[in-house]
């Protein structure tokens, strides 16, 4: 898997766990708001504490905030789509964000993501958490061709954010676990 043309090469200054919310703004994202966690593993099932995670994503409405996105949806001034993260001595880690929106990748779409860089003691993975019933998986070319299959093919389960209920004010809350070859 590749990094894709969105990495936040220029990283905004306000990168912790809460990116419905930007430092000194009074303002929150808008959409609908998630809470992912999980835990970095090897493939053994150890913990890989102090793994360095970084995620970015699109906003609500399909638009990253990087300079190259020129897609017509509006950037939200209160969502800069960037977090970085070090995993707990379990291996644990948390955000809070919003879903991000569907966009155009030429003349088909991307379904809805979150993309992850994570570092451990010895490797380094690039991957992609899915929204499980997203109507536009199907359709999805970068993500068949991540899974090298054909476009419309089967998805394994350990693409997708598990539904871990809702928190007491409402937020969904999703599931996602990094396994880590080495650590």
């Amino acid at each position: 898997m590749q990094i894709g043309p969105f990495y936040p090469v220029q990283q905004p200054a306000d990168s912790d766990a809460d990116l419905t919310r930007i430092a000194g703004r009074d303002g929150r994202a808008i959409g609908k708001i998630i809470e992912v966690s999980g835990r970095v593993m090897g493939r053994n099932g150890q913990p890989v504490p102090g793994a360095r995670i970084e995620m970015w994503q699109a906003n609500s409405v399909g638009r990253y905030a990087h300079k190259s996105d020129d897609a017509a949806p509006p950037l939200d001034p209160n969502f800069d789509g960037f977090a970085r993260l070090v995993a707990d001595k379990d291996g644990a880690y948390r955000f809070l964000t919003v879903e991000p929106g569907a966009y155009k990748a030429g003349s088909t779409w991307r379904a809805k993501h979150l993309h992850y860089l994570v570092d451990g003691d010895i490797n380094r993975l690039i991957t992609q958490m899915y929204f499980a019933g997203d109507p536009l998986l199907g359709q999805d070319r970068t993500l068949a061709q991540d899974l090298n299959q054909p476009v419309g093919g089967q998805f394994p389960p350990a693409i997708f954010g598990q539904s871990l209920g809702k928190r007491a004010d409402g937020v969904e809350r999703l599931g996602f676990d990094i396994i880590l070859i080495d650590g």
